[in-house]
Parts: structure tokens; C-alpha cells; sequence
């Protein structure tokens, strides 16, 4: 294990060893003037003139990585002139004179540019960011998560939900389904590390505090190779650094919770925690009296991070994150229930330039999910729980080879916990423990074939031992700039999912993610997407993109497994050998800069899963199946006001109606024995009624109490809409009329938010 683990680091070097030497390089890291923040995928441009240079012209340049480190090789001698920006920033030119083997180091701080950060913006420009080569790729401005209207609490997973081909499971949901596939399908990513549960309040908040988020990259699907082990999509979130300059905070008050962030210098680096809790515990207390037994409840989380630069290069990152949800609902005559979920995750990253072209992340983490429940009826006291443990550690490099090829490889080890144990009157029952380990390993070329054509290849190699299984998992994009306002670009790749989760929506705090043993396959998917690029202006883009995703061997939790089972391997505890897929069409227009900015978005998709011994056997649409799904989100400044305004259309949700009532009858006395059974039709055979609400918002700038803030008002759901959320029989009733539970009325939310 060890030396396969030094597989990928061998083979850069051997490729370093075998690159030119004569030719010279620029390096150096991108921040942003004002707080020393790194800006990740920054544009770095380097053009020369054939009067200063031998040959013909050069264009060339390089992004900036998730560090804000970035590397231009191969450049002939001569006067270039070269250009760092990013959007929402200025622009710095400069002229730089090389020499052969020259190795010149320019770090460079952009200043903010305020008219740019006045509107919303999800970045897409094909020279400005990880989208250059990547289809299905988004990366969100964190600006606009501060003024979408949200329900009681600003919401980094709902603001991804206004994007198209992403849709939630109701009002109450705070997950994730992109592409047809389900919130496990997704990997979440905080710095780095996964999380496995980020809902709070049931599933209604996500875990993420915005005050805290730098950056926020989202994968739709057929996602790169430096990431693995979901069969759709990946969300990756990275916290901020800090004010390197000075010491600074922010609060914010809500209807429902309180955030504070602090953050400033230390020497060579920076400090940030951020804060947040809700104060809902006295207005329940108000609220309870012993007839309604409204419930105890608070949530709470708490970011941190420090860092520290040392040398020319060397840099080192601790961060953390712990968060929990308490509910406690006091029965009558001692009888109680109390419910305590959260996850708790932390890391240590140290980052070090080896060289002008080869940069390298070194990470070890610790990341738990794990959920306690405790009832007591009738003086029987009831107890089970749940956890996963993740270990990890983790290596990347990253290797300027030429200007044509940009190497990535690296390491993934985890070493995992997956638990279930329960107690019934103060005795053990069956419980679950699996301790597999895996290691993942992956190499990278981003290919800069001409002018036009960029090739994105990868190969990801697997070890799970857990049935002791290896994967191979290639894949590869690339990108045709066919005309100067006008591209295509492609992506394809293979997938394996080992870890499966069995969850409740009414619940997500009992979520188990259970490993997949030698008893079954691991899932698999096969994804492809193909798209088309087209910017009419500079701030205008508009993007087509279909997609296809085949999916095998799936699992599904059965529910029909008996409450006193023994066995518990993944073929007791699953339905296996699912098939399906996912496949749509999506189109996506925006307008990133001036008064009035926004998107609008459609989508048009399809889903479908079977199994043997599900359906009679026949194909389904999962509840996250979806038609028609619209999306429109707007934005404008009216001198110190900012209007917003989100719409959403999307077809109802698929659910499985009644097919027939029948009753049994005790055949020795000709009795009823119950009259009110309900025969299901085919399962996800009809749908409620189409789905549709507008939210709005408007934010003051102001002075309160002599320090910079802002006012906000939201309004969620506006012309009260009360959409369908599931069906369900009331069996005692003769006619057994079907009662369609609803979801969320009109909300209004007021807010404030304090700098100091």
C-alpha cells in the first residue's frame, strides 16, 4: 500500500525529469488586495508580440489552483506582457523582460471592483475559471448567497437549488438532487473534508455558514479525477482565510438564529471563527403548554480556521467544524424522547511550491457523523445510535510540465467506521460495525492541444477492501473554441459508490451510511454530457448542455426487512442489483454585470430505476423525477436598495396512490380482522400537481448604530402557494378520501447584518 501510494509522485517526477529546461517560467500566488485572501482559478494571461520575441506570437496562461498558486512555463525569451484578473476584481498588467531559464516570482494582490459585486454572479467565463475545459461546472459568487430570499435563514444549499437541473424534495429539504440522482449521490466537500449529514432543523437548514465560505464549486456530473466515490455529482465548499490586514467581525441577526465572525492577522497568516445558533428555545417555551407538547429544539455551529505562511512558499492550514442539533419532547408520567445529531470535522493542510512548476497539498483529516436517540415509554426506556468515522489523509500535486500540459496526481487513503448499536429495556440488541479502508489514486493531464482545443484526461484507481475490490475509473473532457464567441465542449467518465445511505426525509438526523461488502457490487455509473457555450457579450452567457448517466448495480434500503434481523450484510439490509438513468437537457442564461443581472434557467429531464423484485419488475421514476423544471432568479440596485427576486416552476413530484381497499377475514369465524388495508397502485404511477412559488427580498446599505450594515426583508412564497408535499389514507375513514399534505405558506423574514 505504502508504495503504491508513491505511484503518482514517481511519475511526475519521472515527467519533470524528461521536460525542456530552456525555456522560462513565471510563477506566483493570486490574493485579493484587501483581506490577503487567496482567489482560486484567477486568470493568469502572458502575451508577447513578434517585434519583442523570436517566432511567432505567444498567447498562453494558467489558472490559479484552489490555493491561488499559479505557473506559466515554456516561455521563449523576450517582452511579454501579462495580465492577472478575476471577476469582481481589477485587472493588474505588467511588463516582464525573460531570459532562458529565467524564474520569475510576481504575487499579486487584485483589488476589489465594487460595480461588479452589485449584481449576482454564478462565474462562467471560459477564460476565467475551472469551466474553461469542464462542462457541467459552476462556480457560485458567494455575494449572492447573502441576498437570496430564504425561509427564516439564509441557505447555501437552497441558493444551488434556483440553478437548472437541480431540484429539492419539498420546502422542508435542504438536499441536494442534481441530474436525476439522489443526495447520496452527491459528495460534499468542506475544506476538503467530507461531511456526510450537512442538514440541520430535520433536514430543513444545510450546515453551511455562509459568513464563513470563500468559495463554492459545484460538479452537475461527469466531474474530474481528482474526486471519487459518488455516482453524480460533487459539491465542493471552501471556508475563508481570514484578514491577513486587520481585525474585523460581523453580525447577523435573523428571525431564527444569530452568526457572528470574527477574524484578523497573526504573524505571516490570518485567524477566522464564525459562529451561528438558533434562539428559537424561548419562543417554544411560550408556545408549550400540556396539551400541544411542543418540543425542545436548538441547533448550532461553529467554523475556525488558522493559518500561517513560512518561507517563499510553505504554507500551513488548520481548520474545523462541529455542529449539532438538540431536540428533547417531554411526555407525560416520565415518559420522554431526545434526539442529539451532528457532524464534527477538522484538518491540518500544508502546502508547499517545490519548485516554479510543481506545487504540492498535503492533508490528514477527521471527519464523524454520528446521531443518539433516547425514548422512554411506559417506563420502558428505548436507545439506539448511529456513526461513521472517516480518517484520512490525503496528497495532491500539481505540475506545470509546458505550456502545453499541466500534470495532477495524487493520493486519497480513508480508513472508515460505519456503527449501529440499540438497547431495549436496558438490553443489547443486534447492532452493526464495519472498519473498511480504501485508497484511491489518480493522475491528471490538462492538455493545451492548440489555440482551440483543450483535453482534460484522467485515470482514477481504486482500492476498497471491503470484499477486497479494485476499480479503474477513466475520465476526460475537453473544449473546441470553434469561434471567437462560440465553443463545444464534452465530458464523459466511469464512477463507483461503496458507501450507501439509508435516510428518512421526514428525518435526515437518523441518516447510516452502511458500506457495500462482498455481498454485493458496488454501484456504478456511466456519465456523459455534451455542450455548447455561446457569449453574445462579454457579460451575457448562455449554455446548453445534455446529458446522459446509466446507472448498475444499485441499492435501495428494504423496507420490508424484519424489525428482529440478524444478518447484516449489505443483501440483508438492500435491495441489490438495481439498474436506471438519468438523461435531460438543460438551458442556462445569464447576465453577470450591470444594474439589473440574474439567470434563467430550464431543464428537461428524465430518471429511472428498477429492480427484480420491486414493481413487478418494472421500471420506476425515483420522487426526484422531474419534467419540466424552470428557474428564474433576478437582481437589481436602485441607488442604496437591492431588489431580488426568485421564480420556480417544476413538474409535481412522482408518489405511488392507492390502487384498491381491501380487508381480511378470519377464515374459521367469517369475521373482519382489518378492514382497512390500502393495495398500492404501481409504484410513482401518478403526481401531485405541479410545483411553483416567487420569493422576493430587499436590502438596505445603512449606518446602525454607528457601524456599517445593512437592512434586509425577505418574503418567501409571496402570492402563498401552498404546493403539494405527499398523499396519504386516512384508513379509518369509510370512503378513504386521500388527504394531499401541503407545503410552506407565505413566510416573511426581517434581518440585519452589522460590520464592526
Amino acid at each position: 500500500m505504502p508504495r503504491a501510494a508513491l505511484a503518482p509522485f514517481l511519475l511526475s517526477a519521472l515527467f519533470f525529469a524528461l521536460s525542456p529546461a530552456q525555456a522560462a517560467t513565471l510563477t506566483g500566488f493570486v490574493t485579493e488586495k484587501a483581506s490577503g485572501e487567496s482567489i482560486a482559478y484567477a486568470t493568469v494571461q502572458v502575451r508577447s508580440d513578434s517585434t519583442d520575441a523570436p517566432g511567432p506570437p505567444v498567447l498562453t496562461g494558467a489558472l490559479t489552483n484552489a490555493s491561488g498558486f499559479y505557473s506559466v512555463a515554456g516561455l521563449p525569451a523576450g517582452v511579454y506582457r501579462v495580465i492577472w484578473q478575476q471577476v469582481g476584481h481589477k485587472p493588474v498588467r505588467e511588463t516582464l523582460t525573460f531570459s532562458l531559464s529565467d524564474e520569475i516570482r510576481r504575487d499579486v494582490a487584485l483589488e476589489v471592483e465594487a460595480f461588479l459585486l452589485e449584481g449576482i454572479e454564478v462565474t462562467a467565463d471560459p477564460d476565467e475559471e475551472e469551466a474553461a475545459i469542464q462542462p457541467g461546472f459552476i462556480a457560485l459568487d458567494t455575494q449572492q448567497l447573502r441576498r437570496i430570499a430564504a425561509v427564516g435563514e439564509r441557505d447555501l444549499i437552497r441558493s444551488l437549488q434556483l440553478l437548472p437541473g437541480i431540484q429539492s424534495a419539498s420546502d422542508f429539504s435542504s438536499g441536494l438532487y442534481v441530474r436525476g440522482g439522489g443526495p447520496d449521490q452527491t459528495l460534499i466537500l468542506l475544506d476538503q473534508i467530507p461531511l456526510y449529514n450537512p442538514t440541520h432543523a430535520f433536514g430543513f437548514f444545510s450546515t453551511f455558514n455562509d459568513d464563513a465560505i470563500k468559495d463554492v464549486n459545484l460538479y452537475k456530473g461527469a466531474y474530474p479525477a481528482q474526486y471519487g466515490d459518488r455516482l453524480g455529482s460533487v459539491l465542493d465548499v471552501s471556508n475563508r482565510d481570514g484578514n491577513r490586514y486587520s481585525t474585523e467581525g460581523k453580525v447577523s441577526l435573523s428571525v431564527i438564529a444569530a452568526r457572528l465572525t470574527v477574524e484578523g492577522p497573526i504573524k505571516d497568516g490570518s485567524w477566522i471563527v464564525a459562529g451561528r445558533r438558533t434562539y428559537l428555545d424561548p419562543f417554544l417555551s411560550i408556545a408549550r403548554k400540556s396539551d400541544n407538547q411542543i418540543p425542545d429544539y436548538y441547533f448550532y455551529d461553529l467554523n475556525a480556521r488558522v493559518n500561517r505562511t513560512f518561507g517563499d512558499g510553505d504554507k500551513i492550514v488548520a481548520s474545523g467544524y462541529t455542529g449539532r442539533d438538540d431536540l428533547y419532547l417531554d411526555l407525560d408520567d416520565g415518559n420522554f424522547a431526545s434526539i442529539r445529531w451532528g457532524n464534527t470535522a477538522a484538518t491540518v493542510k500544508y502546502t508547499h511550491v517545490f519548485d516554479s512548476n510543481l506545487f504540492g497539498n498535503f492533508l490528514g483529516s477527521v471527519s464523524e457523523y454520528e446521531s443518539d436517540t433516547e425514548v422512554r415509554f411506559f417506563g420502558t426506556p428505548i436507545a439506539f445510535g448511529n456513526r461513521l468515522l472517516d480518517l484520512s489523509l490525503k496528497g495532491d500535486l500539481d505540475w506545470r510540465a509546458n505550456q502545453s500540459h499541466s500534470i495532477n496526481t495524487g493520493f486519497w487513503a480513508s480508513r472508515y467506521r460505519s456503527e449501529f448499536e440499540q438497547e431495549f429495556n436496558q438490553v443489547t440488541q443486534p447492532g452493526f460495525l464495519e472498519q473498511p479502508s480504501s485508497l484511491a489514486l489518480y493522475v491528471q493531464d490538462d492538455w493545451a492541444r492548440s489555440p482551440r482545443l483543450s483535453l482534460r484526461g484522467g485515470l482514477r484507481g481504486r482500492y476498497f477492501s471491503s470484499g477486497d475490490r479494485w476499480d479503474l475509473e477513466p475520465r476526460v473532457s475537453s473544449r473546441y473554441q470553434y469561434r471567437p464567441k462560440v465553443a463545444f465542449k464534452a465530458a464523459a467518465g466511469l464512477y463507483h459508490q461503496y458507501l450507501q445511505l439509508v435516510t428518512t426525509e421526514g428525518f435526515s438526523g437518523g441518516d447510516f451510511w452502511v458500506p457495500t461488502d462482498n455481498t454485493a457490487e458496488p454501484g456504478r455509473s456511466v456519465q456523459g454530457l455534451v455542450g455548447v457555450e455561446w457569449e453574445p457579450k462579454r457579460d451575457h452567457q448562455v449554455t446548453f448542455e445534455t446529458y446522459y448517466t446509466e446507472l448498475s448495480d444499485l441499492v435501495q434500503f428494504d423496507n420490508d426487512v424484519a424489525a428482529d434481523q440478524v444478518g447484516t450484510s449489505t443483501e440483508d439490509l438492500f435491495k441489490t442489483d438495481g439498474t436506471g438513468f438519468a438523461t435531460g437537457f438543460e438551458i442556462f442564461a445569464q447576465r453577470t454585470k450591470g444594474t439589473t443581472t440574474g439567470w434563467i434557467g430550464y431543464a428537461l429531464g428524465w430518471s429511472r430505476r428498477q429492480w427484480d423484485d420491486l414493481n413487478q419488475g418494472k421500471r420506476f421514476p425515483p420522487k426526484y423525477d422531474r419534467r419540466h423544471d424552470i428557474k428564474f432568479v433576478a437582481e437589481t440596485r436602485r441607488g442604496k436598495w437591492i431588489y431580488g427576486a426568485n421564480f420556480i416552476y417544476g413538474t409535481g413530484q412522482a408518489f405511488t396512490p392507492a390502487g384498491a381497499r381491501y380487508s381480511l377475514t378470519n377464515p374459521a369465524t367469517g369475521q373482519e380482522v382489518d378492514d382497512g388495508l390500502i393495495l398500492p397502485a404501481a409504484k410513482n404511477s401518478a403526481r401531485l400537481l405541479p410545483f411553483h412559488r416567487l420569493d422576493v427580498s430587499a436590502t438596505r446599505a445603512a449606518r446602525i448604530f454607528g457601524l456599517e450594515g445593512e437592512w434586509f426583508i425577505q418574503i418567501f412564497n409571496v402570492y402563498n402557494r401552498r404546493n403539494e408535499w405527499f398523499v396519504q389514507y386516512d384508513t379509518n375513514d369509510p370512503t378513504t378520501e386521500p388527504e394531499v399534505v401541503k407545503m410552506l405558506p407565505i413566510i416573511p423574514t426581517v434581518g440585519v447584518n452589522l460590520g464592526f
